[in-house]
């Protein structure tokens, strides 16, 4: 088993935009073929950028999920077309989960399950903020998971996720970390 932690940077100011097009006309059909277990925008950090973790079983799992999104009419007509040229960079990392959590392991447990789109006038946003730190931050939230890359960008690093209750301190996670980023989850994301 091993996580993809994909990034995409979108064209300035364009971050509502490609998650409005995701979550409306997207999300139900990549969910056929790839398993979600995050989906969050950059509060602080990079912005505009755009996070995504997927759980799979094998490196051919994630072969024959990523050849079945390529052949998806739905996806390919009706997301990638509006989607796509509002990306202006990608990159992932593929890691060994090291540390989990109670939320981590459910999302884990029912990685295959589909989502439906959300309406236009549904919140896009969870209510609480996500740090997602690189290197040796400090505990200071719900630890949600902490893993090591493997593969991709920064091998060798480690990559921890951290959710914050209203009013927490996302701040406090930033300590002796090498990047920390404040994310918002999507109101459809299995890790909000």
């Amino acid at each position: 088993m091993f996580h993809e932690l994909r990034v995409y940077d979108l064209m300035p100011g364009k971050g509502p935009e490609y998650l409005e097009l995701f979550r409306t006309r997207g999300v139900q059909h990549v969910t056929r073929h790839l398993p979600m277990a995050g989906y969050w925008l950059t509060d602080t950090g990079a912005l505009n950028r755009i996070y995504h973790l997927w759980i799979y079983a094998s490196l051919e799992e994630r072969a024959a999920a990523r050849a079945g999104l390529g052949g998806d009419r739905d996806w390919n007509e009706g997301f990638v077309p509006a989607g796509f040229p509002l990306i202006v960079t990608q990159e992932n990392m593929l890691m060994r989960c090291e540390e989990s959590s109670a939320l981590l392991d459910r999302v884990v447990e029912g990685r295959l399950a589909g989502h439906g789109p959300q309406e236009a006038g549904a919140p896009m946003f969870g209510a609480r903020l996500l740090s997602l730190v690189r290197g040796r931050g400090r505990a200071g939230g719900e630890l949600l998971g902490r893993w090591s890359v493997i593969s991709g960008a920064a091998p060798g690093a480690q990559v921890s996720l951290f959710a914050h209750e209203a009013g927490g301190n996302p701040f406090a996670t930033a300590e002796g970390a090498e990047r920390h980023e404040i994310l918002r989850p999507l109101e459809l994301s299995p890790l909000r």
